[in-house]
């Protein structure tokens, strides 16, 4: 019988030093795509193009299931309407502080709700705030000598504390005779209309100029608010962006008013909530109406540019660069690595073995 000379050596010291090499690549990689995501993210979909064809810039901000939108106008002031809920306030003023802002010159809190005004105590402890809008209900520490309705919680108050404790800040209240004009641009607050119990009743609307652009803002306005609106200005209120009423709950956003407002984009700013925002049904008719829309739990920070000429949407974050995608990717990849050299060692044992037993 002939003597065979087997020797099965399922890892070569080459395979396993090539593995470890491989290895360390990909987790790099992996730590590489999570650090800098935003600057590849630019690269790919070229997010910086458009940036330099704008004069005046719309940042929707993701702050989770909360509101808050930045405008940097054209003359260097700047506009914040909302800031989010508490647990987002760090992740906002990150967001204002990269862009190089130091002063806020226009600040306004559309209605009483903590995912609208959490956020605020930090922004008067971070920027200069120079004018402060606010709506037209108390805090708990104003209940004595204010003539509005009360809203007791306790965030609410810690805002107006804030801006007690602002110098040189200018206040008003939200009304629909409240504008801000500009050469290029003019703000409006077309509601409310009066004095109301209800938080978001007393929700201000503002309709934004941007050029010949014009922008919707509904905070947390029902439809029947959107009736009253209509009934009042009718077709006026078309609007090239809608950023859409409540989140996108089904409570808001009615077929009517989207007929009438004919919006070309819209924008949900909306995070992880157990209230079904936004509502299926409110995408629904998004879609019928031929409405590009944005959702900040997708999509991340959204970012408007405006010029006299050009309107233009993206995102610098968000699905476009998807870790869960890239990890998944990645590990494929280790497994086919690791796994073929496996795969073919084993079939080879199997051969060497069926030899031997000839």
């Amino acid at each position: 019988m002939k003597k065979l000379n087997f020797k099965f050596n399922h890892y070569s010291k080459l395979s396993v030093l090539i593995r470890i090499i491989l290895s360390l690549v990909f987790v790099a990689l992996i730590i590489l795509v999570v650090v800098f995501r935003v600057e590849i993210s630019k690269k790919i979909y070229h997010w910086g193009d458009y940036v330099a064809e704008g004069n005046i810039f719309v940042h929707f901000i993701d702050v989770g299931q909360g509101d808050a939108t930045l405008i940097e106008f054209d003359d260097g002031s700047t506009m914040l309407i909302d800031a989010g809920p508490k647990s987002s306030s760090d992740d906002l003023v990150n967001y204002i502080n990269n862009l190089g802002i130091s002063t806020i010159d226009y600040f306004l809190i559309t209605h009483p709700d903590a995912d609208h005004v959490g956020g605020g105590i930090k922004i008067f402890e971070n920027f200069q705030i120079n004018n402060f809008y606010r709506p037209m209900i108390s805090s708990v520490s104003e209940e004595d000598t204010s003539p509005y309705p009360v809203h007791d919680t306790g965030t609410y108050d810690e805002i107006i504390q804030a801006y007690l404790n602002e110098e040189n800040c200018n206040l008003f209240y939200n009304s629909d005779a409240v504008s801000i004009i500009g050469d290029n641009y003019s703000v409006n607050i077309i509601y409310p209309d009066g004095v109301y119990e209800d938080t978001n009743d007393s929700s201000a609307i503002c309709f934004i100029k941007i050029y010949d652009f014009k922008f919707l803002f509904m905070a947390d306005a029902d439809t029947k608010i959107e009736s009253k609106l209509i009934e009042k200005y009718g077709y006026e209120l078309q609007a090239d962006v809608l950023k859409v009423g409540h989140h996108g709950a089904e409570t808001s956003t009615s077929e009517e008013f989207l007929e009438v407002v004919k919006p070309n984009y819209a924008v949900i700013s909306v995070g992880e909530n157990d209230y079904g925002h936004p509502s299926g049904k409110v995408l629904e008719l998004l879609d019928l109406e031929n409405v590009k829309y944005f959702i900040t739990y997708e999509s991340g920070n959204i970012v408007a540019s405006v010029s006299q000429a050009l309107l233009n949407f993206d995102s610098n974050t968000g699905k476009m660069i998807d870790y869960a995608t890239i990890v998944v990717v990645l590990s494929l990849i280790i497994l086919l690595v690791w796994g073929i050299p496996d795969f073919w060692n084993k079939n080879q044992r199997k051969k060497d073995i069926k030899n031997i037993n000839i």
